[in-house]
């Protein structure tokens, strides 16, 4: 019997570590589960930061203003090169007084939740979605949570309708100006985890439209869109700007919920929402950040001068042109030797490939069997899925390995792919 007052304290150096599926460190299992940036790209942060610290401690000399409990909305330097980079990487206008700082996107989901949405509300997930927000989301065990379908282009809106309509007549909602939404919709709308699917125009329009509609909140997890891989100057439009330039705007239905995590380094810790006007000053007056004074001061002050100097811009682009590399060489090996009864969407974007499999195939079986036979890992689908579905489905990742790694993994998947469903028919 475990010893229920014994605390559990290896020592570990990142979060993968001591993980026997997810951990992209062991040499002896190549593992395409964890999205996070490798070792190669996480060292280009190393000069970065020396530089950074060097050109923000030089402006603290006076005042120390970086080392005081901060406003609640965040450094107000950091919001306004933020909205600055932003506006011009989406192509779109990012105003500093929208930008609340958080210490990454799952701190986001937490604030908006705990802030701003009725504490027996209901929280909408796509049938697949993020595997940890799940896991987060679940915590707040006074709100009930419901799936919705997906299918090859995203969100089906108009099920969604039909099931949101449905669970709002079944309760009585007192919601006030401080909590003003009964229901919250999670969503990754572009280069979704694990799918890697967009939402198209048309079904934006038509999500932004429901929200107003039926009332409730939309949280986009946009930590990927600047992660584009196609021709285009900008990424897809976030949903957030559908929101705000749609005709009949209602005084704001989505969140942009995003962070460096994925465009910079995990282990920053900063973040930022995006919202509307109305919800803005409600953050502001929180007790959380009131009390802290922000969040995540200094390292904010740091990403500012980041940002002043351009060196966030030039790691972005050493990402992009990284990943966009990663990503067509782990689809070119999968159109060359995938199974004919498996397929995949070829992302424009992110970091995740999904591969569908026949009915028939468990990929909570495969995925042990494959570590254990072929030294490979990968997340099965049903991971993805609140209801434990999606047994069918593979994700797997392109941010850590080298292409060639990617390459000779995609290749050995392939072959145990065939084994395996030889076998399973």
């Amino acid at each position: 019997m475990a010893d229920a007052h014994r605390i559990e304290d290896p020592h570990l150096y990142h979060l993968f570590d001591g993980e026997p599926v997810l951990n992209v460190y062991k040499s002896d299992v190549t593992n395409l589960s964890a999205g996070t940036p490798g070792p190669d790209l996480l060292k280009q942060c190393i000069e970065m930061f020396k530089h950074a610290t060097e050109h923000r401690m030089k402006k603290e000399e006076e005042h120390a203003y970086l080392f005081q409990y901060g406003i609640t909305s965040g450094l107000w330097e950091f919001r306004e090169e933020l909205a600055k980079f932003l506006s011009a990487k989406y192509g779109d206008k990012v105003h500093r007084q929208n930008l609340i700082l958080t210490c990454g996107a799952t701190h986001g989901l937490q604030m908006i939740l705990t802030t701003i949405v009725q504490p027996n509300g209901v929280i909408f997930v796509e049938e697949a979605s993020y595997m940890i927000a799940l896991d987060a989301l679940k915590q707040f065990s006074g709100m009930k949570m419901v799936t919705v379908p997906i299918d090859s282009e995203g969100v089906d809106i108009a099920a969604m309708e039909n099931i949101v309509r449905e669970e709002k007549s079944k309760g009585s909602w007192n919601v006030t100006e401080e909590k003003p939404f009964w229901a919250v919709f999670y969503t990754i709308p572009i280069f979704h985890n694990p799918t890697g699917i967009t939402l198209p125009k048309k079904r934006c329009e038509a999500l932004v439209r429901a929200a107003r509609s039926l009332d409730f909140l939309v949280v986009c997890d946009d930590v990927y869109v600047l992660l584009h891989y196609g021709n285009a100057v900008h990424p897809p439009k976030r949903l957030f700007a559908y929101d705000a330039t749609l005709e009949g705007y209602a005084g704001g239905h989505v969140i942009s919920n995003c962070s460096f995590s994925k465009i910079m380094a995990p282990g920053v810790r900063v973040g930022w929402l995006e919202a509307p006007a109305r919800l803005i000053n409600t953050f502001r007056a929180s007790g959380y950040l009131r009390s802290g004074g922000g969040v995540n001061q200094y390292m904010a002050g740091l990403i500012t001068s980041l940002l002043e100097l351009g060196l966030e811009e030039r790691l972005l682009d050493i990402l992009v042109k990284t990943f966009k590399e990663r990503m067509a060489a782990l689809c070119a090996t999968l159109d060359k030797f995938l199974p004919p009864s498996c397929s995949y969407h070829r992302p424009g974007g992110g970091y995740f490939v999904w591969i569908t499999l026949p009915e028939y195939a468990d990929m909570n079986v495969f995925v042990p069997w494959c570590q254990k036979k072929y030294k490979l890992s990968a997340i099965p689908g049903s991971k993805f899925s609140l209801t434990g579905g999606c047994r069918n489905y593979l994700r797997l990742a392109i941010a850590f390995h080298s292409k060639d790694t990617l390459v000779e993994a995609g290749k050995k998947l392939c072959a145990a792919l065939v084994e395996f469903l030889n076998a399973a028919e």
